[in-house]
């Protein structure tokens, strides 16, 4: 009789810590997808601030955005870049980071009065998810 009661014992006991097991596990794996999605998040959020803060440089410094004549401009290693000229004042452009991460910016210049740049952020730019990130910039 306490052969079989050892036998049913040591089964619940095995069930339960397969159970527990398993729950954890379960949490550990979305505990990892999380934190790559926050990983992924910096990096877009620092894609959009650099190619905006390269957006700035080039309009403040070197007038590269005015809406008369077309230009080109480098940043991160991508040279000749082509800016400005006449498209209703709105300049476009991309860039690739080395990291896996890309920026899109538009520089809008319509109004005389203001400045806005929009850069938005993506990283991984292709494939799998991507995570995107947006800044606005007014001056």
């Amino acid at each position: 009789m306490n052969k079989g009661f050892t036998l049913l014992f040591s089964l619940l006991f095995v069930a339960t810590t397969l159970a527990i097991s398993l729950g954890v596990s379960n949490l550990i794996i979305s505990q990892i997808g999380l934190s790559g999605t926050g990983r992924d998040s910096q990096f877009a959020f620092y894609a959009a601030d650099s190619a905006a803060e390269c957006a700035i440089y080039w309009d403040r410094t070197e007038n590269k955005f005015s809406t008369s004549s077309p230009s080109t401009i480098s940043c991160s290693g991508t040279d000749n870049i082509p800016v400005g000229g006449d498209s209703g004042g709105i300049s476009s452009f991309s860039l690739n980071f080395d990291n896996g991460s890309c920026a899109t910016v538009e520089v809008n210049k319509a109004d005389p009065e203001e400045t806005v740049i929009t850069s938005i952020g993506s990283n991984p730019c292709s494939g799998g998810r991507k995570v995107e990130r947006g800044l606005e910039i007014r001056y």
